[in-house]
């Protein structure tokens, strides 16, 4: 790096703001054939990390620069690696450092670029989401839509459908803005999500309804609506060993399947508040319930009322999360 470069972000470092012309000429300058080493990564870690005010511009090459050194590397270019990933989150996660948007973005565009990474990238990501989510005290639609976008990043948890795991910290993060003035997209994604998982955790082969619980399909349109998804499976869980895995003993999977056949054949019944909240309470959420869980509660009486009731007699309780 020539002296007049060094001059330069030393000056955008002390005044923690730079422009679209320096933002362009560090990144094309600098790393014109692109960050070949991890001390030139870092530098421009150091370099973000000092900007109180992150033009855009600098911000889209940041991510593209970072991005292009993790994924363009031989001999796997396109994939992150072991040693990569956990440099990754220990440039990000390091301690005391608040996760910026810019860091944020950064990991949902490495896994959404990448044929795969270590799961443990994935979860750190959603992690800090979640962790921002509740710092914040509400879910703003800026934070609900990267919430859907580690949910179904390519690169993401290496499953089909939503993990326990996920469901989990989707749980955890609701519990702690239950109260609060969410975006109504919170309540879609967090109804849609654990549904998936939920029909995922009771089915007997989910592998073989790849296509109807594929969580990118159900995450990536947002719309409440997931019944195109549910149509081969609409009546099938009467039948085979459904319920069998959350079940308590084959009978109560039985009888499961029994009132799931019950539930189907009254298309259109009401379901009245006391159910809904009967409902909740059997799966062992013993406190009052969010309008992201109300939600929950309504996709599933309106898309899966036979599944719902099944669900219900399967789990003694079954926690979703």
């Amino acid at each position: 790096m020539d002296n007049e470069m060094q001059l330069l972000m030393a000056r955008i470092a002390h005044l923690g703001a730079i422009g679209e012309a320096e933002a362009r000429r560090i990144v094309n300058e600098i790393y014109n054939d692109g960050i070949v080493s991890r001390e030139e990564a870092e530098a421009v870690f150091r370099l973000n990390d000092q900007l109180a005010d992150r033009d855009p511009a600098w911000v889209e090459r940041f991510i593209i620069a970072i991005g292009d050194f993790l994924l363009n590397k031989q001999p796997a270019p396109g994939w992150v690696g072991e040693e990569d990933a956990d440099w990754l989150i220990g440039m990000i996660g390091r301690e005391d450092n608040e996760v910026s948007d810019s860091e944020l973005d950064l990991m949902l565009s490495v896994l959404r670029r990448a044929e795969g990474a270590p799961m443990r990238l994935s979860r750190f990501c959603l992690q800090a989401v979640s962790r921002r989510i509740m710092d914040e005290g509400a879910a703003s639609e800026e934070m609900t839509e990267r919430m859907r976008r580690i949910l179904y990043a390519p690169a993401g948890e290496a499953s089909l459908w939503v993990s326990r795991h996920e469901a989990s910290v989707l749980f955890g993060t609701n519990d702690a803005i239950a109260r609060a003035a969410n975006a109504a997209s919170w309540n879609n994604l967090f109804a849609k999500a654990v549904l998936n998982h939920l029909i995922a955790a009771a089915h007997p082969d989910p592998g073989s309804e790849s296509d109807a619980l594929n969580r990118q399909a159900w995450l990536k349109d947002k719309k409440t609506n997931v019944s195109g998804f549910l149509s081969s499976m609409a009546g099938s869980f009467t039948s085979g060993s459904w319920f069998d895995k959350v079940s308590r003993d084959h009978d109560a999977a039985m009888r499961a399947r029994e009132m799931a056949k019950e539930a189907a054949s009254r298309a259109g019944s009401q379901i009245t508040q006391n159910e809904k909240n009967w409902f909740l309470r059997r799966l062992g959420w013993d406190k009052s319930v969010s309008p992201a869980e109300r939600k929950l509660v309504d996709l599933l009486n309106t898309e899966v009322p036979g599944f719902a009731h099944g669900l219900l007699e399967a789990t003694q309780p079954m926690k979703a999360a």
